[in-house]
């Protein structure tokens, strides 16, 4: 709408966009594709399989919340469940790797790997490293892209955290 308005009031004009210009840009996407999955996979092979080298890093964690207060994903409030004192204890530092698993839960299926968790980690924690891989693994089982698919919602906690989170809602897998 805007931008049409823009046309009709003659403050831009619009043409077709030059086929030479169009093969050019598609070459360099494909070129920055591939360079950016070649990075992806070093990162990945970097932090090794399972939760052991993310449990390692996230040791250092001092439950600052700037992962969580900075994250465009996230919607907690006051109720979330890493500051429920029967699933994070309270006042331990680095606290109990049960706050890293609702947190990530939390968000598994949106992580749009902005890099905020990371950037804004006084730690220094890897956190996006291992949101993305996580939410790369959630997307090949259940097939959910975030940023895509805006019909599947948010995938939080299992049945025992809906207990404790009345706002965690659980999904099965589709087919």
């Amino acid at each position: 709408m805007l931008f049409d308005g823009a046309v009709k009031a003659g403050a831009i004009s619009s043409s077709a966009p030059d086929p030479k210009g169009l093969e050019i840009r598609g070459k360099i996407e494909n070129v920055m594709i591939k360079m950016g999955k070649n990075a992806q996979a070093k990162q990945f092979s970097e932090a090794g399989p399972g939760l052991a080298n993310y449990m390692e890093a996230a040791s250092k964690c001092i439950k600052c919340y700037g992962c969580i207060e900075n994250c465009p994903i996230c919607s907690c409030s006051e109720n979330c469940s890493t500051k429920n004192p029967e699933l994070v204890r309270p006042g331990i530092i680095p606290p109990d790797f049960m706050f890293q698993m609702i947190r990530f839960s939390h968000i598994a299926s949106s992580c749009i790997n902005c890099g905020q968790c990371s950037e804004l980690c006084p730690m220094d924690i890897p956190n996006s490293l291992y949101m993305h891989a996580q939410q790369l693994e959630y997307e090949r089982v259940f097939g959910h892209k975030p940023g895509y698919d805006m019909t599947l919602p948010a995938v939080n906690c299992d049945c025992a955290a809906k207990k404790a989170d009345p706002h965690v809602t659980i999904y099965k897998r589709s087919k």
